[in-house]
């Protein structure tokens, strides 16, 4: 499960519970201590709020809830709260945590990276390459909701961002691509675009560096 869906859960499992400003808080503190760790972690997440809250929190209630939202399908949970997280944690002067910063850092270079790349096609060869790519998307890491997505930036333009994809997502995303320029083009003359794509980026000297995509 990806960070953005796990996020999610935790906001549609919390939302019942807390003020907004408070369930900011809250979903900042998960964010930056407990995203990373197995779900067994939610009672020693749970502990930490109950501590810090000056009121009392039905903590088995909460607890069936978040694991409800975890378990249950993505149509039941909330949209990704990223954008008013961002905001409460500027208006805090607090910076995101170093796994959530570097994934919106990769989705920015990998987004110049494809933008170079899809530049450098023949115009009748780059729509052959994103139809391709959207329809061997049913291996790629994640929930339905982002291969639409991603299906979605493929076809018809729309913001990858939108989709919330992580590093590794981001990586089999690339190779995929990397597959059908080798199918259309051959795998030395796609050797040849990769390497000069990543080379262009480069010299943009973004947060994240290109090589770590391949």
């Amino acid at each position: 499960m990806s960070l953005t869906t796990r996020r999610r859960a935790i906001y549609t499992g919390l939302a019942g519970h807390f003020a907004e400003d408070e369930l900011l808080a809250v979903l900042a503190l998960w964010e930056s201590k407990y995203a990373d760790k197995p779900p067994f972690a939610l009672n020693e997440f749970l502990g930490e709020v109950a501590a810090t809250s000056e009121r009392k929190l039905e903590r088995a209630k909460l607890y069936r809830e978040l694991v409800g939202a975890l378990t249950g399908p993505l149509s039941a949970l909330l949209p990704d709260p990223e954008p008013q997280l961002l905001s409460w944690r500027q208006r805090m002067g607090l910076g995101a945590p170093a796994s959530v910063a570097a994934d919106v850092q990769a989705r920015h270079t990998f987004e110049a990276l494809s933008r170079v790349l899809f530049n450098e096609l023949d115009a009748g060869l780059l729509p052959r390459l994103q139809r391709f790519a959207a329809g061997n998307l049913s291996n790629l890491r994640g929930s339905n909701e982002q291969r639409l997505r991603v299906r979605g930036w493929l076809e018809q333009g729309a913001e990858l961002e939108l989709a919330g994809l992580g590093l590794e997502q981001l990586r089999q995303l690339l190779n995929l691509l990397y597959i059908g320029l080798c199918e259309y083009l051959g795998p030395v003359v796609a050797d040849q675009r990769l390497t000069q794509a990543v080379q262009q980026v480069e010299a943009l000297h973004l947060a994240f560096a290109p090589r770590k995509l391949l």
